[in-house]
């Protein structure tokens, strides 16, 4: 399969546009007399080369698909989001190779899911490395404490007073962070800023771990679920882990209003017979959802698709089921899309579905919640949009989809979207010719 041109623009933390990669692609659109564009933003993929491979390797999937069954007359660009984002090093990329990972749907996956579990390893501590850029990622007047905690999550001391230490520090970390919710938790305390005299917190991280099969002792092994110690380490990892999900997640939302957002303003001012398409994966999903908040423009956009999304299911929910007086964060947002905003969603992707509603309950106090935790701070790639939301069936490429005219559209992709390993599962496997024809005909680029 040939690769695309894929161009490229770099939006900064704080939502800078680099004016060169702007100007670069101004120049592009112009000379190209493209008629549509389809903009891609990564999740936590935090380096350029990674990056790459997935818009390459998406892209080429559109390319193909565009070729087999793409409407004629149309000139499409492909445009590549670069963010600075972070990722550990045990979570898979998008183009991961064939037999480094399994079908969760031939019951290697979450052990309530399927009753014939597979145990894998437990995930191994950061590298040098990866300690410098999770450091790098936390403000500045906690570094010490994150660096501090990453020590002892390396060298896991055999005592409790470690891990006590390690929990004041997780309540030190905790307290500063800034606010990264979707409208589905209140302005209270993060449950990781509370007292835990008795280590809930790393236990309950450590459970999750269990049931996606992941043996938690200090072996590795598969014989058992190991020392009660061992497994608090691998809890406390993960927790650490959730507390970078905050960091990204906010960082995300900020690249999508202040960044990406106002640049697609700027670039309809300047080419507006292009339409605009937005594609995003985990937290890019997130960063093109918050691009419509930083929209002026009604119909700004012609379709929105969100693979496997990390944020809240009730994001664009004109009420919330804790709270009718309060809607989700975007809420009526999807009036600046002329087609739909599609959540292409999977049951096998535990990153979404386990890890993330259990790390984004520890940002918020859930202790008056009226419905099931994990609901409340489920994520739109695990179940889709909530609050009443059309489900469409996943399609082979080159079968019409039917939107119906509806804003927000639910897919369900476990068919493809199945592949991975913990604590990830197939949070990214989405290189698929269906999920692209997703994007091709939300975009009204289908024959």
């Amino acid at each position: 399969m040939a690769t695309p041109d894929v161009l490229e623009i770099r939006i900064d933390e704080n939502g800078d546009v680099d004016p060169d990669g702007e100007r670069a692609l101004n120049e592009k659109l112009a000379q190209s007399q493209a008629t549509d564009l389809l903009i891609f933003s990564h999740g936590w993929n935090n380096d350029p080369p990674t990056a790459r491979r997935l818009y390459d390797a998406f892209f080429g999937r559109v390319d193909s698909v565009l070729a087999a069954h793409g409407a004629s007359g149309r000139k499409v660009l492909y445009l590549g989001v670069f963010w600075p984002s972070l990722r550990w090093s045990d979570e898979p990329i998008p183009d991961f190779s064939p037999g480094a990972v399994v079908d969760l749907g031939a019951g290697a996956g979450p052990a309530a899911a399927f009753g014939r579990p597979q145990v894998f390893d437990p995930p191994p501590p950061p590298d040098a490395q990866l300690r410098d850029e999770i450091r790098a990622a936390f403000p500045a007047e906690v570094a010490d404490a994150v660096g501090e905690l990453l020590e002892l999550i390396e060298k896991r001391p055999d005592d409790t007073a470690g891990l006590s230490r390690a929990r004041d520090l997780v309540r030190t970390i905790a307290t500063s962070a800034g606010p990264a919710g979707d409208g589905e938790q209140e302005a209270q305390p993060p449950l990781a800023a509370l007292p835990d005299p008795g280590n809930t917190l790393f236990g309950d991280f450590a459970a999750a771990l269990e049931e996606l099969n992941v043996d938690t002792g200090e072996s590795g092994g598969a014989a058992g679920f190991g020392d009660a110690l061992g497994r608090l380490w691998h809890g406390a990892q993960e927790v650490l882990r959730g507390m970078t999900y905050w960091q990204m997640k906010n960082r995300a939302g900020v690249v999508g209003e202040k960044g990406l957002g106002p640049l697609i303003g700027r670039l309809r001012a300047q080419h507006p017979g292009v339409k605009v398409n937005l594609i995003g994966h985990s937290f890019g999903a997130r960063v093109v959802s918050y691009a419509l908040k930083g929209m002026a423009a009604p119909a700004a956009v012609q379709s929105v698709t969100l693979l496997q999304g990390a944020f809240s299911h009730f994001v664009f929910a004109p009420t919330l089921p804790m709270d009718q007086n309060r809607a989700g964060a975007l809420t009526g947002q999807q009036a600046k899309v002329a087609g739909p905003v599609t959540a292409c969603y999977s049951k096998f992707d535990s990153a979404v579905g386990v890890m993330y509603p259990l790390a984004s309950m520890a940002k918020g106090d859930d202790a008056a919640a009226l419905v099931n935790p994990m609901f409340r701070f489920g994520g739109i790639g695990h179940d889709g949009h909530q609050q009443g939301v059309p489900e469409l069936t996943l399609l082979t490429a080159g079968q019409r989809y039917d939107f119906g005219g509806k804003k927000l559209v639910n897919i369900d992709a476990q068919r493809v979207v199945r592949n991975g390993t913990p604590p990830s599962g197939a949070h990214s496997d989405i290189i698929y010719d269906d999920l692209a024809w997703v994007v091709v005909s939300a975009a009204g680029l289908g024959a």
